[in-house]
């Protein structure tokens, strides 16, 4: 049986060089405006409806657009001239919106308000290139196709793209772009494992190695290992900022205003983003260096991990694992890893050479054996054998399970 094709989808940003940024801001209006009159009408006619989003579209598009009879819709759309494609993409933004606000089950009064970036369906946008593309805007008098140079990024020949949206920030805009490219390693962890391959292991620390990695072979041992510092200088650049936030806040008399110090903020955010990408392509780069298929994260408890995050507080290198675990995950896929999580239960408590408890003194651990080394790199090594493990006992069950499955003598089977 072949296997199936896979792919993930990573999105591109492009800078839009355009003299006419305001025929986006109303494009998007426009969007908007559209948008909200159909989530509207999905809530009032739609709500109780079992509907997928291909059924929901086509009732949605039979109550405000007339059919082949010519009658008039129940509810006529109160634009004119309202392109096929940019209409559908209003349309398909509203139903997710709707889904989303009925999921949740508030008890409050639905939102009506949007501000959502313009998705360009094909039929919107043509040549499309790394250098340019062809966009169909609205003026606020006339739809119009308006070409733009593109900078700032490109993608490989065998992406195939998807459909963009556009992304206005400030006075800048932005040209998102997803862009489908194959996987070709796209075998499940249970056929990774049962080629024995090697695994990758990954613990977050508080300390100045943000991140440890272990690679495993097949038998469980050790070949490989990984200390990824730069945690302090991602908490000393933090502090460096809130300290002058704080200062900004006291000398503004902190007014509540949210903008006020909105570029601090900012700031926080983007050595977040920073530090969380690189210490991400750090972890597949070693994966992909060592030839591991599998990346192995710990699990906790969803209580006891929201107890550890709100001890070590906001801007430590701990809670920044939460964007790294983030980015991994899609990084992996594109890269033909797979991760899996293991209960991280006992894991920094024993040994990983022999199985002894373990008593630690700051970052090494001696155990009952007399083995010693680092804290952190044994419990990376204990979960990468769990996990392991684990799949050992799945397949010696299977094997029992099927052990008694037999047939008489001379392999007649009767019946």
């Amino acid at each position: 049986m072949g296997q199936a094709d896979c792919y993930s989808i990573i999105t591109k940003r492009f800078g839009i060089c355009s003299s006419h940024r305001e025929w986006f801001q109303r494009t998007q209006d426009l969007y908007n405006e559209i948008l909200e009159f159909y989530y509207q009408l999905y809530l009032d006619e739609l709500a109780g409806q079992s509907l997928n989003s291909q059924e929901a579209l086509r009732a949605l598009e039979k109550l405000t657009i007339a059919g082949r009879d010519k009658q008039s819709p129940a509810y006529p759309l109160p634009w004119e001239k309202i392109p096929l494609y940019f209409r559908r993409a209003a349309i398909n933004a509203a139903i997710a919106a709707a889904k989303s606000f009925l999921s949740r089950d508030w008890q409050q009064q639905r939102s009506g308000q949007f501000s959502e970036a313009v998705t360009f369906y094909k039929g919107m946008y043509r040549d499309l290139s790394e250098q340019e593309v062809t966009l169909k805007v609205w003026t606020g008098e006339e739809w119009r196709w308006h070409r733009c140079r593109l900078t700032g990024n490109a993608f490989p020949e065998e992406c195939r793209p998807m459909s963009p949206s556009v992304v206005l920030k400030g006075k800048r805009a932005e040209l998102h772009l997803p862009v489908k490219k194959p996987v070709e390693d796209g075998r499940t962890a249970k056929l990774r494992m049962a080629a024995e391959e090697k695994i990758c292991t990954a613990v977050f620390t508080n300390t100045d190695t943000a991140v440890i990695c272990c690679i495993l072979n097949a038998a469980g041992q050790p070949e490989h290992s990984l200390f990824l510092r730069g945690g302090g200088q991602y908490v000393h650049q933090c502090r460096q900022v809130l300290e002058k936030l704080k200062r900004s806040q006291t000398a503004s008399g902190d007014d509540g205003n949210p903008k006020a110090n909105q570029k601090y903020w900012m700031k926080l955010k983007h050595l977040n983003e920073y530090y969380s990408h690189k210490f991400s392509r750090q972890v597949i780069d070693f994966c992909t260096q060592q030839k591991a298929k599998v990346l192995v994260l710990p699990d906790f408890d969803k209580q006891y991990t929201k107890l550890i995050m709100s001890s070590v507080g906001n801007w430590s290198p701990l809670h920044l694992s939460t964007q790294i675990r983030q980015k991994l995950k899609y990084k992996a896929w594109d890269a033909g890893i797979v991760i899996l999580e293991e209960n991280q239960y006992q894991a920094a408590s024993l040994c990983s050479r022999c199985g002894a408890k373990v008593r630690r003194q700051g970052k090494e651990y001696i155990c009952e054996n007399g083995h010693s080394g680092n804290a952190y790199l044994n419990t990376a090594q204990n979960l990468g054998k769990k996990c392991l493990e684990s799949f050992r006992k799945q397949n010696a069950s299977k094997a029992e399970s099927t052990a008694g499955e037999t047939y008489p003598s001379g392999g007649e089977i009767r019946e």
